[in-house]
């Protein structure tokens, strides 16, 4: 996500002020201005038309962190305009970095990829599923005696890709769906996983 939002701690120093504070040993990261009320529009594939200002999304953003590191938001433009990456699909935790990525792409003279957001998966108390649920790893459900078609049956049944959760391969569902990828049958809202899911994986 895009973090705590920048207060603009160093925004209006003055060189005298930053002379000073690297003197002291500070040493700086290096943030873009994002102006208050510029806003960055784009249409997602999944989440549809999306207007979103750069100051909700946690204004000036770092380009390059203090310890020297060029930071994320310009790693990946970079990155992906020098291998022209022209569709992106992440998950909706990170929608709030796209006018940020966007607003670079523009300054870098780039062309935006299409993006395409898609909801995280969820427990019952509204944890997303990470490392902690280690019985949900793929390694603990092939050493459980699940099988590969039914873990793909049930994410596809909760992406809308198949009426019912039932076993399917890969290669069968791309198969089944054809042309285009149906981004519009995507649900736009976080996937609940049922509790006991490691009893569904394995119906």
């Amino acid at each position: 996500d895009a973090g705590a939002a920048y207060p603009g701690t160093c925004r209006h120093l003055t060189p005298e002020q930053r002379a000073r504070k690297e003197a002291e040993g500070r040493r700086p990261a290096l943030r873009l201005l994002c102006p208050d009320d510029d806003e960055e529009c784009f249409t997602d594939l999944v989440l549809g038309p999306q207007r979103l200002s750069l100051k909700s999304c946690g204004g000036d953003f770092a380009l390059r962190r203090s310890d020297g590191v060029w930071a994320y938001q310009l790693a990946v433009v970079a990155d992906d305009m020098r291998m022209e990456v022209t569709q992106v699909v992440r998950g909706e935790d990170i929608l709030l970095s796209t006018p940020r990525q966007l607003l670079l792409y523009r300054l870098l003279g780039g062309t935006p990829p299409a993006f395409a957001h898609i909801p995280l998966l969820y427990d019952e108390e509204g944890e997303r599923l990470a490392k902690r649920h280690r019985s949900l790893s793929l390694a603990a459900l092939r050493e459980a005696g699940c099988r590969p078609e039914a873990v793909v049956g049930h994410l596809a049944h909760l992406a809308g890709l198949q009426q019912t959760p039932s076993p399917v391969t890969p290669a069968t569902l791309a198969e089944r769906i054809g042309g285009p990828f149906p981004w519009h049958v995507l649900p736009k809202e976080r996937i609940v996983i049922p509790g006991g899911v490691e009893r569904l994986w394995k119906s």
